[in-house]
């Protein structure tokens, strides 16, 4: 019989945590004889492509669901505690699956303090995710923190399982050129550090121009590369760079490939990362299997070996800046050894047992 599943997600270009553990989970239920169909919420959503199902608009994405639910497949679909939009998309997908009778799947793909989630009990904001958390029938996280926050809600604790995104084949990659103009920074400066940021407010950046700016004073041979901008955010990056005095300090980039990213990242003096609202992040785990130093603001799911500072504190950053300058080889030599597990394949497993206890047997 026919195994169906209709992924909902984020689906490169450009590439980012979602969509990495999308791509992986996709290939490994495939190669079990799943037909995996991804709709895509990514910033390409409206570009047509056999890779995946297009979505132009919130009709096109309903009625493209109401489509395949109708035709049989489960429905797997992403959220986090930051976006009103992404939980409306998420609520709807789950909703009509289950108007189908189908087996859904929710990821909950953020750390375990965000803007929206946890919420106090009693507030909108709590009734929302209690009714949200129970309409699949498994949820899936990527931390011990963050299912204690979602169990908060009174679903049932063996409803959620604790599976990390990071994979073995995040970090299988090859070393490829860097982009003219990153090449001609990094022969500028002696070290780079390097930081993955968006035009957001979870990513710190008037604190991160600050520290910059600081830092730079002292040490003008050390840059900054930053890595991961989406298209649609460049040229607000760009004015925000020069309103803060710091572009000359800085190398600017968007989303680049995955070859690309962990070419630079390899390079780098460091890895700065911001974020508070994250969870058990793969680009953080990623740079300790590449054995670059991590400093990481301190969210209370840092996994071994980074480097902390509490939110807010410059100075704490900028020490623990100075620190690996000049004593990098030690920070490295320090750092534990990162299990590389196939997280992607456990995903797949669990998702298999649940359509069969569901049905009795896979549906078609």
């Amino acid at each position: 019989m026919k195994k169906r599943i209709l992924e909902i997600g984020n689906w490169p270009p450009p590439v980012c945590g979602w969509s990495m553990s999308l791509v992986g989970l996709r290939k490994e239920l495939e190669t079990r004889g799943w037909d995996c169909q991804v709709m895509n919420l990514n910033e390409n959503r409206k570009v047509r492509s056999l890779d995946y199902i297009d979505v132009q608009d919130a009709w096109d994405y309903l009625s493209k669901i109401i489509r395949y639910v109708s035709r049989g497949y489960a429905v797997h679909t992403r959220v986090n505690g930051e976006m009103k939009k992404g939980f409306l998309l998420a609520l709807s997908a789950l909703l009509l699956a289950r108007v189908w009778r189908r087996p859904v799947f929710l990821t909950y793909a953020g750390g375990h303090r965000q803007s929206y989630f946890p919420a106090p009990i009693g507030t909108f904001r709590y009734l929302a995710f209690w009714i949200l958390f129970r309409i699949p029938q498994r949820i899936y996280c990527n931390s011990e923190a963050v299912k204690a926050v979602l169990l908060t809600t009174g679903i049932p604790f063996e409803k959620v399982e604790s599976i990390p995104h990071f994979s073995a084949y995040y970090v299988d990659y090859k070393q490829v050129p860097e982009p003219p103009e990153v090449k001609e920074f990094f022969k500028k400066h002696d070290h780079v550090f390097f930081s993955y940021v968006c035009f957001r407010k979870e990513f710190s950046l008037e604190f991160l121009a600050e520290v910059i700016r600081r830092f730079s004073s002292l040490h003008p041979r050390i840059g900054f590369l930053l890595v991961g901008v989406p298209d649609r955010e460049m040229d607000a990056m760009r004015e925000f760079l020069r309103n803060q005095n710091i572009e000359a300090y800085v190398c600017l980039q968007p989303s680049v490939p995955h070859d690309v990213f962990l070419t630079l990242l390899s390079r780098s003096l460091a890895y700065i990362r911001t974020p508070m609202t994250d969870g058990i992040c793969s680009s953080v785990l990623e740079a300790l299997k590449l054995r670059i130093p991590v400093l990481a603001s301190d969210n209370g799911t840092r996994p071994p070996g980074v480097a902390v500072w509490k939110d807010g504190r410059l100075d704490s950053l900028l020490s623990l800046m100075r620190q690996v300058s000049s004593n990098r080889a030690e920070m490295i030599a320090s750092l534990p050894e990162i299990e590389l597990e196939d997280n992607a394949k456990k995903l797949a497993e669990s998702i298999e047992r649940v359509c069969l206890n569901v049905s009795g047997r896979y549906y078609l």
